[in-house]
């Protein structure tokens, strides 16, 4: 009984499985065979395709709020992967190439050989054209990129039967013509058209252009005429698109260098940036605070699935994950300071090149520093450029011979001249050479190494055969006494003087947040060693007074005298004040001044050095006539430096200064090539003054609602 059941059992369960394999089969058989082009035309039209959704850049603003730089909504003309036409694409990029010419725009194009025949290359050297990638179109193993051996013996090597292109081998010609055959351009196509069109297809290669990266932005702040010109013609364009998106809005035309701009990733930067989370695609910080705050700047990018019909229309979103803005940075730059810095910068030297009858005068820098925390209030390079049109002015700025994009300010160095003297102040004061009471007599020559046939002498001798003479430290400074600074040098020694330098923070990098700063040098027998030559005890006499082989930036003097001021400590310069969260609510960092270095200075070595500095600004100092009688107290130290190519032209025109000279709140550093003396130079550091002491009962509020910038 009970082994009849188990049969009856085991006939009902495979009873069940033929049934159920039955039903899966009709089943199969009506998807694929009955329904099969109904389900097949179904799932075809439904298409999914995923898109980045790119974040807003976080904005940057001055010290009191006011946006430097921040976003408008923009046209681009782009490419989609999905709905590009790989055998029109020639066609659809000259087409484009025509519409955007005519707008007088700029497109993806970064091929280094010249628009028109004959052709040539752009770059200056092996090196730079490997760092475009040009070079690794020359290690494809296609065979239309190696030139066949007609006499190589049948039983050589492969590789000894082909030259294989290079770039020593290849000319730009010859180049155009490969790349003719590799993107399949018609004969038809002009040489014009033939290099537009493998520009392009060149840069799509550039940026991977494919499924995984599926936006290829050609032409970026594209108008409202041209986006409708493309639109009209869409049919024509199959796989172009027209994107909405963020531009970045330049809202001053201050602060080039020290803003920076920003712009789409090198394929040679990819890979560092690749474990970052950037894609090919994306735009990111190139120089300047862009560059430097790129961490803060950049937003987190969202994507969007899209369900899509054959014909491309949007049928649904299945996902859509939002982007997040990135965060505010906001400066210690004060735009109304730095408004009267380029502006006085650029007229000061319109004046000095005008009464030089346009001679020796070409570009200069300035630098206004807090004194307490080393917070940059303005930062100025001449001549400058406009960010909002960097792009078309590009090549003009770049074959400029006074280098406009060169930021003076951080990588310009100088010899100090005269404006080095506090720095051997305040070596000798604190080193026990001298007290602020120590005399010396100005005799107009320095005859101590007269033996050896160096004898120096007093500017004052030079131009007159006068001397200053007997003077002590502050009186030095006053009159700027050569003579004076040669002795306290000699006494103290290189090692002495070089030692107090290296604490003010001269002859190195200050550690500022821009790219590009150099160290400058320093003078002295470690800087003579490095170039295997020797420092002679007589030397030390110029580096004294800022000659010689010292050669310093704006910044590096500005906060050297910010250090002597506070008491000693010296801070690292920097733009940053506070960062805050795109809509204003959260502190998301907040800047500390850094301190790098601590003196303990005496106060009668800060009071004998700010005492010369005030008489050089009253009474008959040098810098007398632009500051007599002004309402504000200050001190100051000019500078004429030479330099050893500039023999044949003025010297450099030096001015240092701070103020008020009671309780002093900044440091101003101001330099004009050949622009003959400090005094030439003290009405740009005497307009800073008007404008920052007329402004100190400004609230200057923070108009961004629910702002915590203090």
């Amino acid at each position: 009984m009970n082994r009849r059941n188990q049969i009856r059992r085991i006939g009902v369960l495979c009873s069940m499985m033929v049934l159920i394999a039955g039903l899966m089969v009709l089943r199969l058989v009506d998807l694929q065979i009955v329904n099969g082009a109904a389900y097949r035309q179904e799932a075809e039209r439904k298409i999914l395709r995923t898109y980045e959704q790119p974040a807003s850049r976080g904005e940057i603003l001055d010290c009191y709020g006011r946006p430097l730089v921040s976003n408008a909504l923009g046209f681009s003309i782009t490419f989609d992967y999905y709905s590009w036409d790989s055998k029109l694409q020639n066609d659809v990029i000259l087409q484009i190439c025509a519409i955007t010419d005519a707008a007088g725009l700029t497109h993806a194009d970064s091929l280094p050989v010249t628009t028109t025949a004959p052709f040539a290359y752009t770059f200056a050297s092996q090196e730079e054209a490997a760092a475009q990638d040009l070079i690794s179109y020359f290690e494809d193993n296609e065979k239309n990129w190696r030139i066949p051996i007609e006499d190589a013996p049948e039983d050589a090597a492969e590789e000894d039967k082909y030259i294989v292109r290079t770039l020593d081998n290849t000319s730009a010609e010859e180049l155009m013509d490969l790349l003719r055959d590799r993107y399949d351009i018609p004969a038809s196509y002009t040489d014009e058209e033939a290099r537009k069109v493998a520009g392009v297809r060149y840069e799509m290669r550039q940026q991977e252009f494919s499924s995984y990266n599926n936006l290829f932005t050609f032409a970026s702040d594209v108008s409202v005429e041209t986006v409708s010109l493309v639109e009209e013609r869409s049919s024509e364009l199959p796989g172009v698109t027209i994107s909405v998106d963020d531009v970045r809005q330049y809202d001053t035309t201050y602060a080039a260098h020290v803003l920076g701009r920003v712009g789409k990733i090198y394929r040679e930067e990819y890979e560092e940036l690749r474990s970052q989370g950037y894609s090919l695609n994306d735009t990111l910080g190139k120089d300047g605070l862009e560059k430097a705050y790129e961490s803060y700047l950049r937003g987190t990018d969202g994507t969007r699935a899209v369900q899509t019909n054959l014909d491309g229309d949007v049928t649904g979103i299945i996902e859509v994950e939002e982007p997040k803005p990135g965060n505010n940075v906001i400066t210690t730059i004060d735009l109304d300071l730095q408004a009267v810095a380029e502006e006085s910068l650029a007229s000061t030297i319109a004046d000095i090149s005008k009464k030089s009858n346009g001679r020796d005068v070409e570009g200069g820098a300035v630098v206004v520093l807090d004194v307490d925390t080393a917070g940059i209030l303005a930062c100025a390079s001449y001549p400058t450029y406009n960010l909002a049109t960097y792009n078309a002015d590009y090549n003009d700025l770049l074959d400029n011979p006074l280098k406009p994009l060169f930021n003076r300010a951080i990588a310009g160095a100088y010899p100090p001249g005269s404006t080095f003297k506090p720095v051997t102040a305040l070596a000798a004061l604190e080193s026990g050479t001298i007290t602020p009471s120590t005399k010396i007599r100005d005799e107009g020559v320095y005859t101590y190494y007269a033996s050896s046939g160096y004898t120096p002498a007093c500017w004052l001798w030079n131009d007159r055969r006068g001397t200053h003479g007997t003077l002590d430290v502050s009186g030095a400074l006053k009159y700027s006494c050569n003579y004076f600074f040669y002795e306290v040098s000699r006494q103290m020694g290189i090692e002495t003087l070089n030692s107090y330098a290296k604490q003010l923070g001269l002859g190195e990098k200050t550690g500022v947040e821009l790219s590009g700063e150099v160290a400058g040098n320093l003078a002295g027998p470690e800087s003579r060693a490095a170039t295997g030559d020797t420092w002679w005890p007589g030397e030390t006499l110029q580096a004294a007074i800022g000659q010689s082989e010292q050669q310093f930036t704006p910044i590096q003097m500005a906060n050297y005298m910010a250090t002597i001021l506070n008491g000693g400590t010296r801070h690292r310069p920097h733009f940053l004040k506070q960062v805050v969260s795109y809509d204003y609510t959260q502190v998301i960092d907040e800047c500390e001044p850094e301190v790098l270095n601590t003196m303990e200075l005496r106060q009668s070595t800060i009071d004998a050095i700010k005492e010369g500095m005030r008489g050089v600004v009253t009474d008959d100092g040098t810098a007398a006539s632009v500051f007599r009688n002004y309402p504000i107290a200050v001190g100051g130290k000019t500078g004429s430096a030479q330099t050893s190519s500039s023999k044949a032209k003025a010297a450099h025109g030096v001015f240092i200064s701070f103020a008020p000279y009671d309780d002093p709140q900044i440091v101003v550093f101001a330099i004009v090539e050949h622009g003959g003396s400090g005094g030439n130079v003290a009405p740009i550091v005497r307009d800073i003054y008007d404008a920052y002491f007329g402004k100190q009962t400004d609230p200057a509020p923070v108009t961004q609602e629910n702002t915590l910038i203090a």
